[in-house]
């Protein structure tokens, strides 16, 4: 079904939190400081744009209805909000955002991956389905009721996982304790943990990481190893755009190493 991804308040949003993390990772200060600005301007508390993402996240975020009659009644609740807001007054200020994303920021910005796009899709058009037939219709309520289910899912498998959670942490500790240095213990058990967070935790020790690592690389410039410096510092900043997976991890791993090796004994 087609979807209109520029009308979508919570893809814009979504778009530019990712260019945002993207930014952080390149150490691109005027640009993280622009969308900083931008981000604001436009869903700060009060804004249309927040409110209408607020009902987004209520839509996506939302957990606990285990019957599907339920759902569908807390479901179509949260549409009434979505239909009680000034739909001209949202479609403006789209508008708005949407030129100011056009001139301040490369095109690219409009291709970032994000992994929850199928649902923040499938919202959309459940927000918008007015013009669609009733066969469509039903198979985006029932696509948006298993999201939310999936979700009360994940919630009771958090909860298992912190039952077990001690004794993996211990038995990872035994086996890893000795072979890896504090940052990449560190570095693995963020990873560890990230199932249950949604990788918030894994993102901002990735950013902060990154920022180290490549500090470290740029003091070399006068050292015998500055040529290969530079090589793997482009490597750091290629992260902004990849998906934080076992093989970033393992780059990550590689490049710790490698600069560990490099300025050790402040050689």
């Amino acid at each position: 079904m087609k979807h209109n991804k520029k009308r979508n308040t919570a893809f814009l949003y979504e778009c530019l939190v990712k260019e945002l993390t993207k930014a952080i990772v390149r150490n691109d200060i005027p640009t993280k400081n622009n969308l900083i600005e931008v981000i604001k301007e436009n869903f700060k508390a009060g804004t249309i744009l927040k409110s209408e993402l607020d009902i987004y996240k209520s839509l996506l975020e939302g957990t606990g209805e285990k019957e599907y009659s339920r759902s569908l009644r807390v479901i179509y609740e949260i549409k009434k909000d979505f239909d009680s807001l000034d739909r001209k007054a949202v479609f403006n200020a789209q508008t708005k955002l949407i030129k100011m994303m056009n001139e301040s920021f490369n095109s690219a910005i409009w291709s970032n991956f994000l992994p929850n796009y199928k649902n923040v899709a499938t919202a959309g058009l459940f927000f918008n389905q007015g013009k669609l037939a009733a066969k469509k219709r039903l198979l985006i309520e029932n696509r948006v009721v298993q999201f939310r289910q999936e979700r009360l899912t994940e919630s009771k498998m958090e909860h298992v996982d912190n039952l077990t959670y001690k004794t993996f942490v211990n038995k990872f500790n035994e086996t890893y304790g000795e072979s890896l240095r504090q940052e990449q213990r560190e570095l693995l058990t963020n990873f560890i943990i990230s199932f249950s967070d949604n990788g918030v935790g894994l993102k901002s020790f990735i950013n902060e990481e990154i920022h180290r690592l490549r500090s470290s690389l740029q003091n070399l410039n006068e050292n015998q190893y500055a040529q290969n410096a530079s090589k793997v510092v482009d490597k750091l900043n290629s992260f902004g755009e990849r998906r934080i997976d076992e093989q970033m991890l393992r780059d990550l791993f590689f490049i710790q190493d490698l600069v560990y090796e490099v300025t050790k004994n402040g050689n």
